[in-house]
């Protein structure tokens, strides 16, 4: 899974549950730039944030097969 893919679970995760962006940094403490970024794949960025944003979604990043 690249860092895309991975925006891309997490942005459907969080709109399946019906939290925005704002809510979303919010309950993660981080930024709302810092939510888009992950989503879109902009930019790295610390694994630390997407480990946040899953967690908060009670979202499981699987890691390998």
């Amino acid at each position: 899974m690249n860092k895309t893919e991975i925006g891309q679970a997490i942005a459907n995760e969080r709109k399946a549950q019906g939290i925005t962006i704002r809510k979303m940094a919010e309950l993660a403490n981080t930024t709302t730039r810092a939510v888009q970024a992950v989503e879109k794949g902009w930019y790295n960025v610390g694994i630390e944030t997407y480990l946040k944003l899953a967690e908060t979604l009670n979202l499981n990043l699987k890691v390998g097969e």
